[in-house]
């Protein structure tokens, strides 16, 4: 576990100005001004907390320290981390407890799904909603019914997660990312080519998508928290997905994937992409999805603090035809820039983002398959700067081999 600030910050900056706004009177604490919810956000962006916390409890954790170190009458960015550092620690004391998230899956309730372990949480499928569950699903569908919706989706799959954890946060979040990196995997293999959409209300370009709500329960089935988890950009209407037909492909691939993410020693890094890929494709608005998707591309080749030429060159040397790819991908760069700079969006966006979703696509089953036992992301990247010209390659391992010889190795 480590608490510190990040690098690029000066945070004696914003501790100043906050020191500027505070009020002290005897134990009693306050902060007069406006601008103090703006001073804090900015505050907890500059620390990072390593570890299984939830980014809900960790910002929770910095303005509890940031309150505590705030009663000394010097206020250092030292004494601001060492108090944090010591609520942290706290809170990695607190004894597991078990927590249970129920939520819906647009499967089919003919497909038979098998229970999984996944993101250190189990997971049961369900064709209908056990009993014990019932009564505090309804009460907190009934709450959010008016904006959200009136009752669990009909014909679809509930999925239920279990794990232990900290907090009900850290929990939530532990279990949403197992479905979603489970997910992810299902959809990178039923993963449909481009699908013309003419409605104004674009769907979801994920073909299993989650449902509105998620509730977190206890041992007993009844609530765990008042707080739930939803999908305010909700479809509705998206089609029902079967897994009868070719279950056995998609739960193979699912236990292939995992296998080998399991055995990659950077394996975490490409769940961590997988689950940013399926929740990027969740987005209805797919002017947002694209800017998500080319951010992983970024990620995928390692090229995030390098220029777009870099980020092209990689992601080409995946294709046979390198020309014709880089035209593409010199084209989706383009309007990128359009959409983030200049807030510009075109008609035919739905076949950007299908050309996108290809090039990130392959670039995952890249790194999953790791054919070369690379040891970080980072070097998978660096392999792709290679020529693609085999000859120049051939003379580069004659002139090592001729150093090596030289060294006396």
């Amino acid at each position: 576990m480590s608490v510190k600030w990040k690098k690029g910050f000066e945070p004696n900056v914003i501790l100043d100005k906050l020191s500027e706004m505070r009020k002290l009177e005897g134990e009693k604490l306050s902060f007069i001004g406006f601008e103090y919810q703006v001073y804090m956000t900015v505050l907890k962006s500059m620390i990072t907390i390593d570890g299984n916390i939830s980014p809900f409890v960790c910002n929770r954790l910095i303005v509890k320290g940031f309150h505590e170190a705030a009663k000394k009458e010097v206020l250092k960015p030292s004494n601001v981390l060492s108090v944090i550092r010591k609520f942290v620690r706290e809170h990695q004391a607190k004894p597991d407890k078990s927590y249970f998230l129920l939520t819906t899956l647009n499967i089919d309730r003919n497909s038979d799904l098998p229970g999984t372990t996944i993101n250190n949480c189990t997971l049961r499928f369900y064709k209908n909603l056990p009993v014990k569950y019932r009564v505090a699903r309804k009460a907190a569908i009934t709450e959010v019914s008016s904006w959200l919706m009136d009752r669990d989706e009909s014909l679809s799959h509930f999925v239920i997660a279990h794990t232990f954890a900290k907090s009900e946060y850290d929990a939530a979040n532990n279990m949403l990312d197992g479905i979603d990196l489970l997910r992810g995997i299902w959809n990178l293999h039923i993963s449909k080519s481009l699908v013309l959409s003419f409605d104004r209300r674009k769907k979801p370009i994920n073909q299993i998508t989650l449902g509105a709500l998620h509730t977190l329960h206890k041992d007993d089935g009844s609530s765990a928290t008042d707080t739930y988890w939803y999908e305010p950009g909700h479809y509705k209407n998206h089609v029902r997905v079967s897994f009868s037909k070719n279950s056995y492909m998609t739960l193979d691939f699912a236990k292939n994937v995992r296998k080998k993410l399991k055995s990659s020693s950077y394996g975490k890094e490409i769940e961590a992409a997988i689950i940013r890929y399926v929740r990027a494709l969740d987005s209805q608005d797919y002017n947002v999805a694209f800017v998500k998707l080319w951010s992983l591309l970024e990620f995928l080749t390692s090229t995030l603090r390098d220029g777009y030429d870099r980020t092209i060159k990689r992601t080409v040397f995946q294709f046979a035809d390198r020309d014709y790819n880089k035209q593409v991908l010199e084209h989706l760069r383009q309007y990128r820039n359009n959409s983030v700079h200049l807030g510009t969006g075109e008609n035919d966006i739905d076949t950007h983002i299908y050309q996108l979703k290809g090039y990130v696509e392959q670039l995952l089953k890249f790194h999953i398959g790791n054919h070369f036992k690379f040891d970080n992301l980072s070097e998978a990247a660096k392999f792709m700067d290679l020529t693609p010209d085999i000859e120049a390659l051939n003379k580069q391992i004659s002139l090592y081999k001729s150093g090596i010889k030289f060294l006396g190795g």
